[in-house]
């Protein structure tokens, strides 16, 4: 990358943390940060990522990128992997991106309709499902949805990362959907996260 190609990255990065926020200030909670994920808390988000032997993954509430930037990196030919993003800015951003990719689509999108994407795309399974998304504070119906989808398609072995910047606060949400829950914390962030690694999926009990 020459001089000027970096220096046009860094404006373009810029420009959309900036959008990020503003987006944060119109609709809150709903955005779940008030900043995009930093690269440390990306990482740790594919920290339970088999790379070498995952099929498919998909991304929850992408936004502008820096989880999907995190997967791409050490995408192999043989895994599928969707980015889904409800907000058509966020979609906009992430296509210009990552245009040209193998092995991936962005897919303008709410994830109340994760089961419908599936689907239309012929996907049975999903081996891991990483999310951006500050699922337990959707809307219920929302939620509801998105976790019947995730029991539904995620496989026996896979695993569930969602981010959060609200430490531990949520494990007790975590544990009614999941047996195995974990949580990583990830103090360079702004402000400091984490995220949770959540695998198999109670099949009985309500999210």
């Amino acid at each position: 990358m020459t001089e000027t190609d970096a220096t046009v990255s860094a404006d373009s990065t810029l420009k959309s943390n900036i959008l990020f926020f503003r987006k944060f200030l119109r609709h809150g909670i709903t955005i779940a940060s008030v900043w995009p994920s930093s690269r440390w808390l990306a990482r740790a988000t594919i920290r339970e990522v088999n790379f070498a032997q995952a099929k498919v993954i998909v991304e929850l509430g992408a936004g502008t990128g820096p989880i999907t930037e995190a997967v791409v990196r050490r995408l192999q030919p043989h895994t599928r992997f969707l980015a889904i993003e409800r907000d058509a800015d966020f979609a906009r951003i992430l296509r210009e991106r990552f245009r040209d990719r193998p092995n991936m689509e962005i897919i303008h999108a709410d994830v109340r309709d994760l089961d419908t994407i599936l689907k239309t795309r012929g996907i049975a399974e999903v081996d891991y499902f990483v999310s951006g998304l500050p699922t337990p504070s959707l809307p219920v119906g929302v939620r509801r949805r998105l976790m019947a989808s995730i029991r539904r398609y995620l496989t026996a072995e896979g695993v569930f990362s969602n981010i959060t910047e609200v430490p531990w606060y949520y494990w007790r949400y975590y544990n009614k959907v999941f047996q195995d829950v974990n949580f990583q914390f990830v103090a360079r962030n702004m402000p400091p996260g984490g995220v949770y690694h959540c695998r198999s999926v109670r099949r009985l009990r309500p999210a």
